[in-house]
């Protein structure tokens, strides 16, 4: 039998009334102001496994760079729900035969649960951490949210809550596979005709709301941006909510799009470049990047001895937790402070604890500099590519004494989200006078003021004994110049990393 709860959310999924619906409740923002959530995402939020994501910075170290970038995946994925169903509300409004409620709710819980697999410190888990502990592993935090989500769902007992909101979770699959699409792309990416299950072409612009393959404009880097720049204490020059309001459904082709007022066009130009300027002055400072790649050295030593309990009473180590969400729902930011205070008295375990404390008493790896890369025939962006460059760093020193141990190469990519593209000429516009008419707007239209590219990458070099920095530096600069390139920053000794 439905329990009074809810059958409340499902008259508040309805829209039928009674004395026992459940209100939504209100988390008041400081980016966004008064949120107003459906009971069902509130009970969503209210388990375990979402209350996790307050233990997981959203910048990561950057909160050692930017005292104030202390927010958490938490309310970033509250704040994206909110923006999701803005927008899907919006889109509604104008289209009502294409979007319905059950629609708005789907993605909601997309919007908040899109990060449900974070792990510590964020991207220096899947992106550094994993790739170094399991090489031949593709998992990235998307497929970790999907197995948290399932995970979540059945360990809080919430088949009732959604088959009262009128999601089929159970009985069918089909609302909860259109989550997990929205939230980690398609399950049949083969499927050249239409890869999704969840919803079909006739819908297929809802998936251009939280996680946007398409052209990448998307509400989770509308809050990233609004709410990173907030912590950050920079101003964000990107105006999503004049960006939103001419937004509108086109069909183009066989397909429907979301579609931009062409007058928007530098708005949208705009979003992408305060991304780059984001990553440019946070994402990829140089502490930063000396942090992270600390942070992933202690992890990598301490991964087969340290032990978390998962599913049956089974211990597993930190990079096997990824496969069992018993086991992964225990691991946030939190690890540092377990290895810090480890009492382990292996090797592995003495090192890691070393660095954790070296970068509590801000004895960083030391920034040596960076190689600006000219084109894709010097070296590829993947960081697999950059392995043999600290072995070649170390044997140009005549003494013999570096090794390529003691150089990490840290990847310095920023693009507008396409590579070299311009973004822009990936969506479609509609004019004033042609207001049912998607077209691509040519930057020749615009303006003569475009970039030849849009996208910068380099390498980082950083030295992790402070004692061997000036014999790095000079190695380095050797390296550059026997590239053929002598593009670079170089970094001082009185640098702090």
């Amino acid at each position: 039998m439905m329990s009074e709860e809810n059958a409340a959310i499902s008259r508040s999924s309805s829209g039928g009334s009674g004395r026992t619906v459940l209100p939504k409740k209100c988390f008041q923002d400081p980016v966004h102001g008064p949120i107003e959530l459906h009971p069902l995402l509130v009970k969503i939020i209210d388990t375990p496994q979402f209350q996790r994501l307050r233990n997981i910075k959203q910048l990561g170290a950057t909160y050692f760079v930017y005292p104030g970038a202390s927010h958490n995946r938490f309310e970033h994925c509250i704040g994206t729900c909110h923006l999701a169903g803005e927008l899907a509300r919006h889109l509604q409004a104008q289209h009502p035969e294409l979007i319905d409620d059950k629609d708005i709710l789907c993605v909601e819980i997309a919007g908040l649960c899109h990060d449900l697999g974070h792990g510590p410190y964020s991207h220096v888990f899947d992106n550094k951490f994993l790739p170094q502990v399991c090489p031949n592993t593709n998992w990235k935090h998307e497929e970790g949210s999907c197995a948290m989500l399932d995970h979540l769902m059945e360990q809080n007992n919430l088949k009732d809550a959604l088959e009262a909101a009128g999601l089929t979770r159970f009985s069918e699959p089909r609302d909860f596979q259109f989550i997990k699409e929205m939230i980690a792309g398609p399950l049949n990416p083969e499927n050249k005709d239409w890869p999704y299950e969840g919803r079909t072409k006739t819908k297929g612009f809802l998936y251009e709301i939280v996680s946007n393959d398409v052209n990448k404009v998307d509400v989770d880097k509308w809050d990233y941006f609004a709410r990173d720049y907030y912590h950050l204490g920079i101003k964000n020059s990107f105006d999503h909510k004049r960006f939103m309001h001419f937004l509108k459904v086109l069909q183009v082709g066989e397909n429907t799009h979301i579609c931009q007022r062409d007058k928007e066009y530098w708005n949208l130009l705009e979003m992408f470049h305060v991304r780059s300027s984001l990553h440019r002055r946070a994402c990829k400072h140089r502490v930063r990047s000396a942090i992270d790649a600390m942070m992933c050295d202690a992890l990598v030593l301490a991964d087969q001895h340290i032990k978390i309990s998962g599913k049956d009473g089974s211990m597993l180590s930190i990079s096997e937790s990824i496969y069992d969400m018993v086991a992964y729902e225990k691991l946030t930011d939190n690890i540092f402070y377990q290895i810090l205070y480890s009492t382990d008295e292996h090797a592995d375990m003495n090192k890691a604890r070393d660095i954790l404390n070296r970068i509590l008493c801000r004895n960083l790896y030391k920034y040596v500099g960076t190689k600006k890369l000219l084109s894709s025939k010097d070296r590829s962006k993947n960081s697999s590519m950059h392995s043999k460059i600290p072995a070649e760093i170390a044997e140009l020193d005549v003494d013999k004494e570096l090794r390529k141990e003691d150089i990490v190469i840290n990847d310095f990519y920023i693009d507008y989200c396409m590579g070299a593209k311009n973004p822009c000429d990936h969506y479609w516009f509609y004019s004033k006078d042609e207001p049912n008419t998607p077209r691509r707007i040519n930057k020749d239209e615009i303006s003569d003021m475009f970039p030849k590219t849009f996208q910068d990458w380099g390498i980082q070099v950083f030295c992790k004994e402070p004692t061997k920095f000036k014999k790095v530096k000079q190695c380095f600069q050797q390296w550059c110049q026997s590239e053929g390139n002598a593009n670079q920053e170089s970094g001082s000794d009185l640098d702090e990393a």
